[in-house]
């Protein structure tokens, strides 16, 4: 089934539904597809699609999105100059909150996106508890390359 409207939903488990309800977790039941279609839309995504399968029931696809061109290599220079600016404030290890500090940016997400990200993935930071990403002693150093990388300003 390609396209909610008009499906009939069928309950496989309505004290989970029921239950699901009271907690606010569930609107109310046959408005899942409906919703999901509505939120890819918005989201700019490709709406997701329905398949009958025997065992299963039913199997829903969500298309992944159509893949952008590589980095331009302004888009290149400039995560490198992000990645720079981390380095050199990078003396030995520091918590996230240290570096926002350091590097002033508005919130931690844009931190992480901007700047600690991409050294990571350069592989010219590590954490120093690899094991626990989250972990809230989580901090972080620079490796072998990213002192090199720093001595030679990248």
């Amino acid at each position: 089934m390609s396209n909610p409207k008009g499906h009939i939903s069928v309950l496989r488990n309505p004290d989970i539904a029921h239950a699901l309800y009271l907690r606010g977790l569930m609107e109310k039941a046959g408005r899942g597809s409906v919703l999901m279609v509505q939120q890819c839309r918005e989201a700019g995504l490709p709406a997701p699609f329905w398949r009958p399968d025997l065992k299963l029931g039913v199997t829903v696809t969500f298309p992944a999105p159509e893949t952008t061109p590589q980095d331009t290599p302004q888009d290149t220079q400039q995560d490198t100059q992000q990645v720079l600016s981390l380095l050199t404030r990078l003396d030995g290890e520091r918590s996230r909150d240290e570096l926002v500090g350091l590097l002033g940016p508005k919130d931690r997400k844009n931190f992480s996106l901007v700047h600690l990200n991409p050294a990571l993935e350069a592989e010219v930071v590590e954490r120093t508890i690899p094991e626990k990403p989250s972990s809230r002693l989580q901090k972080y150093r620079p490796t072998q390359k990213g002192q090199q990388a720093n001595g030679k300003h990248l």
